[in-house]
């Protein structure tokens, strides 16, 4: 199967980023690392945290499309390959900047991770060079599978690692990175048929927003999923503050809150979207999915045990499910076979232009009022939603 080993890639990568994920609310929020003095304020800590989880976004919006065009120069293996040197890369930097409690190394790691985290534009591109129309939606649905089957074992392994040392974590995201170069170079099979020569640009993520504002027939989707990352953004990157204020939750137990997430969002995106998607069109479920998740959200403020955060996580999961592959697929056939790697980095920047926004300058707002991250979440969701019903048009889904 020649999907197969692109699959193993992406686990393996979002393996080596669940790891560490679950552990920066406690080091930072909660200061279980030390690397604050005591006195340092709730504020300024929730601040700090914002901006290393901001950090990370702002690597991958300024490295996805750059990685994207670079594929389409030099080929995808030769991308996936180099960005997860770095991404080993980062980890070990990560680890050294908690040995010697250095914020200032513990940013550059995580401003490299995200750099290097940019290769999953170029994943995309792979999809859509080997997909056909037909399969493509099902294809990119096995690829968010493949992620979130990763970020189901990352945290679960990071949370319980972490009982030995925080930097523990770090280096077995190393590890695991590492081997995922050695796959790529001796079981990936270039896919790449024809090269294309793009300008590079660092600064070509801005640049990149430009353009997809001004796309005519993509420029609906585009807003939509600019807003809708926001929200999602601002949810999933602020939820273990919630979490810890409102029930308490050590590392370990936000490792199993994202560790069941991540289940669901596997399962859904693998294996219950996949008859659904046989029946309804993508726009269709796009619609679907925001105006579900706009819904669920907000129950989440009135859990008060575990067990029935639980039980909802199933709901908010298919409702992403719904929202992620299908926005790929109308995005990805829009594109030409030699535009892939471009169309999808522009995708990818739109998207982690929203997540890092809200991080840079909103964590110390969360870390006094820790129901932000739901109720903002849920408006971002409401408001994609209608942005959705009056700017975009069905029959471009069908183009």
């Amino acid at each position: 199967m020649r999907l197969l080993p692109l699959l193993l890639t992406v686990l393996i990568d979002s393996l080596g980023f669940g790891l560490v994920f679950p552990i920066f609310s406690p080091l930072i929020i909660n200061n279980d690392g030390g690397i604050f003095p005591p006195e340092v304020s709730l504020a300024v800590r929730g601040l700090v945290f914002g901006l290393l989880v901001g950090i990370y976004c702002v690597g991958q919006f300024f490295g996805g499309p750059v990685l994207g065009a670079l594929s389409d120069r030099f080929g995808r293996k030769k991308v996936l390959a180099g960005s997860m040197w770095l991404a080993t890369l980062s980890y070990l930097f990560g680890g050294l900047g908690l040995v010697i409690s250095s914020l200032s190394i513990l940013f550059l790691a995580r401003l490299l991770a995200g750099i290097s985290a940019g290769s999953f534009a170029v994943a995309q591109s792979v999809i859509s060079d080997i997909s056909t129309k037909e399969n493509k939606a099902k294809n990119f649905g096995l690829t968010g599978m493949a992620f979130w089957t990763g970020f189901v074992i990352g945290p679960f392994l990071g949370g319980r690692l972490a009982a030995f040392g925080f930097t523990i974590p770090f280096l077995a995201s190393a590890f695991f990175c590492l081997g995922n170069a050695l796959l790529i170079l001796f079981k990936f099979k270039e896919s790449l048929t024809e090269k294309k020569t793009t300008k590079i640009n660092i600064f070509h993520g801005i640049l990149q927003i430009r353009k997809a504002f001004s796309m005519p027939g993509l420029r609906g989707i585009f807003c939509v999923m600019f807003v809708f990352c926001l929200g999602w953004g601002f949810f999933t990157e602020f939820s273990p503050v919630f979490l810890m204020r409102k029930l308490h939750y050590d590392v370990i137990q936000i490792a199993n809150f994202y560790a069941w997430v991540g289940l669901w969002i596997a399962i859904s995106q693998g294996i219950i979207i996949r008859p659904i998607l046989k029946r309804f069109a993508p726009h269709s479920l796009l619609r679907m999915g925001l105006i579900l998740m706009a819904l669920m959200l907000p129950i989440m403020l009135f859990v008060t045990r575990t067990a029935s955060l639980f039980l909802l996580i199933p709901g908010i999961a298919l409702a992403q499910a719904f929202i992620f592959p299908t926005a790929a697929t109308l995005v990805s056939n829009q594109g030409t076979k030699e535009t892939q790697g471009e169309i999808m980095g522009i995708h990818n920047s739109v998207q982690w232009a929203a997540i890092a926004l809200p991080p840079l300058f909103s964590g110390s707002f969360v870390a006094l009022y820790p129901h932000l991250p739901i109720t903002v979440g849920s408006a971002c969701m409401f408001i994609a939603f209608f942005i959705f019903l009056k700017a975009y048009n069905p029959s471009q889904a069908e183009e």
